[in-house]
């Protein structure tokens, strides 16, 4: 559940990125008629990991110590790197996507 919560972290932080490089975009740019109320369910989404993210490191202090996630719920994971991430007790320091975000 740790490794879980810190997962959303880094989602979070990938649509914070997200949003800044749509954001930067729409200051160069005029925008669209709704693209303001659209970049605002970007943020709904970027709360509500944040929300969810400490919510899941809190609820791993009340699981046993000993537990453990089956594999074969791991490898229902799509992305490679969750699931390395996930069968390990090791947090990793950067989201899955390095660099900048280009908005074209």
């Amino acid at each position: 559940m740790t490794t879980f919560g810190h997962e959303l972290l880094h989602a979070a932080e990938l649509l914070r990125r997200y949003e800044k490089a749509v954001l930067e975009r729409r200051a160069a740019h005029p925008a669209r008629m709704g693209s303001a109320s659209e970049l605002q369910l970007v943020d709904l989404v970027i709360q509500i990991l944040e929300d969810m993210a400490p919510f899941g490191q809190e609820l791993a202090k009340l699981v046993p110590v000993d537990a453990q996630v089956p594999g074969s719920l791991i490898e229902q994971l799509r992305l490679d790197q969750l699931r390395a991430v996930m069968s390990t007790a090791e947090k990793r320091d950067a989201p899955h996507s390095g660099g900048d975000i280009d908005v074209f």
